[in-house]
């Protein structure tokens, strides 16, 4: 029987290896493209990066057609379709990325405070948290790295996915400098002072547009102004969201980042996932991993635990 092989690279969205074993299915399409195939499956002996599989059964000439599927625990499922044909290595037509599933996370690991870049830890050192609801109490009180210590994983993902975006040239104009205390932490999104020149710098920007308020609900005593502002990406958003606080007149924003539209990843669209009904930061640091996809310059840098 003819038997051609398949090269295949298997990552994370950041590149690395997944940790863990990859299960790999064949099948063979149907009708006359999946002649001479047969079902197959294969796992990797531990944590790779690139594999060949050899010895898949093809027809002679035109080769067969596969649907080709790898999964691996803790991450989601990657289809791909795959013609293999006889005596040779075939190239994988799909560079396998496997997503994490955010529900199987639990917890980071990330950077110390005093790894954080300087502005970041400039904004919890300084910081002077409010509690808008029960959820924000714990962080009363609190700056600096106790405050980073308090956050825990998911507030703490969120705020180095944002500084990771505010910080980025090419896509947000480095506007990290701009950002100023700290005032409220959530999951999805944080609420800091800014500075006056903020607003404009966004207005005169070719990287963003304004963007609707209408769902951005201002913090207590404060008052929506100067605008909303999102960033022009395909995928991994930030907004800007602007608020004056109606005593003393301080320049505040709610800042946020989603995943867009979606984005189609080996046979799935990847929506966001929501956990309490609020943007999952995990899904949001795939997302950024894979907009620049080649150099990573956009990937948080936390890794998972599960």
């Amino acid at each position: 029987m003819p038997t051609g092989n398949l090269v295949v690279q298997l990552t994370d969205v950041g590149g690395a290896a997944v940790p863990g074993r990859i299960r790999i299915e064949m099948t063979r399409m149907p009708g006359e493209p999946g002649t001479g195939g047969e079902a197959a499956e294969v796992v990797s002996t531990g944590s790779v990066t690139d594999l060949t599989i050899s010895g898949i059964a093809c027809r002679g000439g035109p080769g067969t057609l596969y649907k080709i599927s790898a999964s691996a625990e803790h991450y989601r499922r990657y289809t791909f379709v795959q013609q293999i044909t006889e005596n040779r290595n075939n190239t994988a037509s799909d560079d396998v990325e496997l997503w994490v599933k955010p529900g199987d996370v639990a917890g980071i690991k990330a950077p110390s405070f005093d790894e954080l870049p300087a502005r970041v830890q400039k904004i919890l050192r300084t910081a002077t948290m409010v509690a808008e609801k029960p959820e924000d109490e714990d962080l009363l009180n609190a700056s600096g790295g106790t405050l980073y210590q308090r956050l825990g994983p998911l507030r703490r993902a969120c705020l180095i996915n944002i500084a990771t975006k505010t910080a980025h040239a090419r896509t947000a104009g480095n506007c990290l400098p701009l950002i100023g205390s700290l005032l409220l932490c959530r999951q999805d999104r944080f609420f800091a002072e800014v500075d006056s020149a903020f607003p404009e710098k966004l207005r005169q920007s070719p990287l963003f547009h304004s963007a609707d308020n209408s769902l951005h609900e201002p913090l207590e005593d404060f008052v929506l102004a100067e605008g909303s502002f999102k960033s022009r990406d395909a995928h991994a958003n930030l907004q800007v969201t602007f608020m004056r606080h109606k005593a003393s007149n301080m320049l505040a924003a709610d800042i946020d980042i989603d995943e867009s539209s979606g984005i189609k990843h080996g046979f799935e669209v990847i929506q966001n996932a929501l956990f309490n009904k609020r943007t999952n930061p995990y899904v949001i640091r795939e997302f950024m991993a894979v907009a620049d996809p080649i150099a990573h310059t956009l990937m948080p840098p936390y890794t998972y635990t599960f």
